[in-house]
């Protein structure tokens, strides 16, 4: 378990790290300022171009956040809805394990009524003589 967790961390390093310097090379070479403007409001605003760019992705991910957890709470919905129903299912299993724990006896032999004759059910099909 402990392994699995050092592996973990060192492959979220290696995965990381690179993306990070990236995005510090990308900060020290667009330092430019660019003017945002958002038609047709009357408000502008000069930034810095990594700025509007890194904040974009960011905006952009959670944007895609926000689906993701939506998409996350539908399955949970789902999966609590489905062990609702398995658990349902189970106990009608269980119920009727002991209907017929019930009508048989240890020996495997059949619980009759008094009279001695086997009961007539709709499923059973009538003997003739």
């Amino acid at each position: 378990m402990a392994q699995q967790s050092r592996i973990a961390r060192i492959l979220t390093a290696l995965i990381t790290l690179p993306f990070l310097l990236l995005a510090v090379l990308f900060a020290v070479s667009n330092r430019e300022a660019v003017e945002i403007t958002l038609w047709p409001l009357p408000y502008a605003a000069t930034l810095p171009l990594f700025v509007t760019i890194l904040a974009m992705l960011f905006l952009g991910f959670l944007i895609g956040a926000g689906f993701m957890w939506i998409e996350v709470l539908r399955a949970r919905r789902q999966i609590r809805i489905l062990r609702r129903l398995a658990d349902q299912q189970e106990q009608e299993l269980n119920q009727l394990r002991r209907d017929k724990r019930l009508a048989v006896d240890p020996d495997g032999v059949p619980n009759l009524p008094a009279s001695g004759k086997p009961v007539q059910t709709a499923l059973a099909t009538p003997t003739t003589h």
